[in-house]
């Protein structure tokens, strides 16, 4: 782990550092406009920087069990709602069909709503980063005798076999040149995970060429939904 950090912290660096010496240099003229991408470059490789410290912060407290979830009663719906609200011009823009669908009996959950809807997020807005114009993405959930099931169904370009059984891992890259332009830290579906597991669900995918579905099953039996509200894990 220490060397994937060091790696995904390097990079920023770098990019910050040679654009800083090349503004410094004495001698160097530059035009305002090559002056002010070199300036947005450092700004948005700041940004990324802070992105990953902050992931992996909180990435570090899930994993080791600091700080308690805020477990309560809430309209899944509702959540839904607001990750479709969020993306909703984005998803217009790029001309992808974004819908959700919640069953009546899993509409009302135990479960922590802030860092759910961290994990739907998440999904989202990686089903929406792989997902081309004329394409739909589909928040869905149901109900089962002990557990509330939530996916996340995507009709993008699909997973290859070889990459699924990494996707939850720390840094991990499915196309490494789309993940070096990228704002984000890389860490979303660790995160992802490490919620789910905080609720003692699971996450899982498959996916094919047209399909991915990322899958959450959140436990709801009686006695856990009593555990939860006692103990508020």
């Amino acid at each position: 782990m220490l060397a994937d950090v060091s790696h995904e912290l390097k990079t920023p660096l770098t990019a910050m550092r040679g654009y800083l010496e090349t503004l410094r240099m004495a001698g160097v003229e530059l035009d305002a406009d090559t002056r002010d991408r070199y300036l947005a470059t450092i700004e948005r490789e700041t940004l990324r920087l802070d992105r990953i410290v902050q992931d992996l912060l909180d990435l570090a407290r899930l994993e080791n069990d600091v700080g308690a979830l805020e477990v309560r009663l809430f309209s899944l719906r509702r959540l839904f709602e607001h990750v479709v609200q969020r993306h909703e011009r984005e998803a217009q823009v790029r001309h992808v069909d974004l819908g959700l669908s919640v069953a009546d009996a899993a509409d009302q959950i135990v479960a922590d709503p802030e860092r759910l809807e961290q994990v739907i997020e998440n999904l989202t807005a990686n089903a929406l980063r792989h997902t081309p114009a004329g394409g739909t993405i589909q928040l869905s959930a149901r109900a089962t005798d002990s557990s509330a099931v939530i996916q996340v169904e995507d009709s993008g370009e699909g997973i290859a076999p070889e990459h699924l059984p990494f996707l939850f891992e720390r840094f991990y890259k499915v196309d490494a040149a789309r993940a070096r332009t990228s704002a984000r830290s890389g860490l979303g579906l660790s995160i992802a995970k490490a919620i789910v597991d905080r609720h003692h669900g699971t996450i899982e995918v498959a996916s094919a060429p047209g399909r991915t579905i990322f899958t959450v099953s959140l436990p709801q039996s009686l006695e856990r939904v009593a555990q939860s509200l006692s103990t508020n894990l």
